[in-house]
């Protein structure tokens, strides 16, 4: 084990992901919602403020394409899920809303895969399919089973979701 610098932000129930040398904090509560989006550069291990998520969220799911952050899902500051999109420009540094989710994933879980977002599994047993060059969204087949709370990954080409209750 190797202790990293303490995050900027204290927080629980965040999202994260690693991607190109950054490892990305994204929302969660510290007694209320947060909209704060911090970075870690594993390089030099000094984190950066990145501008905040339009709205605060917790427990959304995270996905890079085209080295784009896309944060999508999650619960708002009423503890509601929610279908909301965000996408944050790494050249522009700016974020931007998409067309929200066809419908809540409550539980799930995202991937990206040959440029495109998937959320999959959730108590809805969801399976969709995220375009941002074109900004749509499919819906696909369901899998047979929920994985609420499971965890997604490629191998082999294949898209797998695995544990959860």
């Amino acid at each position: 084990w190797n202790t990293l610098p303490p995050m900027p932000t204290a927080r629980r129930w965040h999202s994260s992901i690693y991607h190109n040398h950054h490892l990305y904090v994204v929302g969660g509560c510290y007694g209320r919602r947060l909209n704060s989006v911090d970075a870690l550069d594993m390089r030099n291990l000094q984190w950066n403020h990145l501008p905040p998520l339009p709205r605060k969220v917790s427990s959304a799911y995270l996905a890079i394409v085209l080295d784009n952050l896309f944060v999508l899902g999650g619960c708002n500051s009423d503890l509601n899920c929610v279908a909301d999109v965000h996408e944050f420009d790494s050249t522009q540094q700016t974020w931007r809303q998409r067309s929200p989710m066809p419908e809540i994933c409550d539980g799930g879980a995202a991937v990206s895969f040959n440029d495109h977002v998937y959320v999959v599994g959730g108590r809805e047993r969801s399976c969709m399919r995220f375009n941002p060059r074109n900004n749509t969204w499919t819906s696909l087949q369901r899998p047979q089973f929920s994985h609420t709370y499971g965890s997604s990954l490629i191998l082999n080409g294949n898209i797998v979701v695995f544990g959860g209750s």
